[in-house]
């Protein structure tokens, strides 16, 4: 596949339908976006809020390569074993004492191993934090890519990735923004093509765990 043909690639940024009613204790947020030309190097266009998803904004999603760096940052949070749907631990972020927040890298509490010189695909999002009288919130996600591998005989697969966070409370009398940048290894050093992303946000129904 040439580089022209990936450059006008469109890539889908599609989550699952919002669900009004409460399911297992917590509610789905949803969003649909799409970013064009050329979707493996760029930045999305638009910066949508997720319909009933507070917590945070999308601001953009890269193809990126795996630097040591990033593939020794922590899990965003811990899976619990055998439970049902998204479930875990919610990872605390830091307080944040004023503008500008610290930037926060994660991967997904599911991806045990993650190797520098992998692709990836990076989602930034704009985590709200509350002043220090309100209330932390804590929710979970769930990433799924489809990606075609460039080789001879081209290949189509998915990578799924989850991941549980906190917003915690900022440290001074107002609300802050933290920059968090989620990355998903996909398990490859050869040239791919994202062909879908599909990201669900869960906001929970307990301060220490998912659902």
């Amino acid at each position: 596949m040439t580089s022209n043909k990936r450059k006008y690639r469109t890539i889908y940024f599609v989550t699952a339908a919002l669900m009004v009613a409460m399911v297992g204790g917590y509610a789905l947020a949803s969003t649909t976006f799409t970013t064009l030309t050329p979707g493996q190097t760029s930045n999305v266009t638009n910066t949508p809020n997720p319909t009933g998803f507070a917590a945070g904004t999308i601001v953009s999603q890269q193809l990126v390569v795996l630097t040591p760096a990033m593939a020794g940052v922590g899990t965003a949070g811990n899976s619990t074993a055998g439970s049902i749907g998204l479930a875990g631990t919610p990872y605390l972020l830091p307080k944040c004492a004023g503008a500008p927040c610290t930037v926060r890298d994660y991967k997904p509490a599911n991806q045990a191993t993650i190797l520098a010189g992998d692709y990836a695909e990076q989602i930034v999002i704009n985590i709200s934090q509350p002043l220090s009288t309100g209330n932390s919130v804590p929710f979970d996600f769930s990433m799924l890519i489809s990606i075609t591998i460039e080789t001879a005989t081209p290949t189509t697969t998915t990578v799924g990735a989850q991941g549980f966070l906190a917003t915690n409370v900022a440290s001074v009398g107002t609300g802050q923004t933290i920059p968090v940048y989620l990355f998903v290894d996909l398990g490859t050093t050869t040239t791919v093509v994202i062909n879908s992303i599909s990201v669900v946000f869960n906001v929970c129904s307990s301060a220490n765990a998912c659902p």
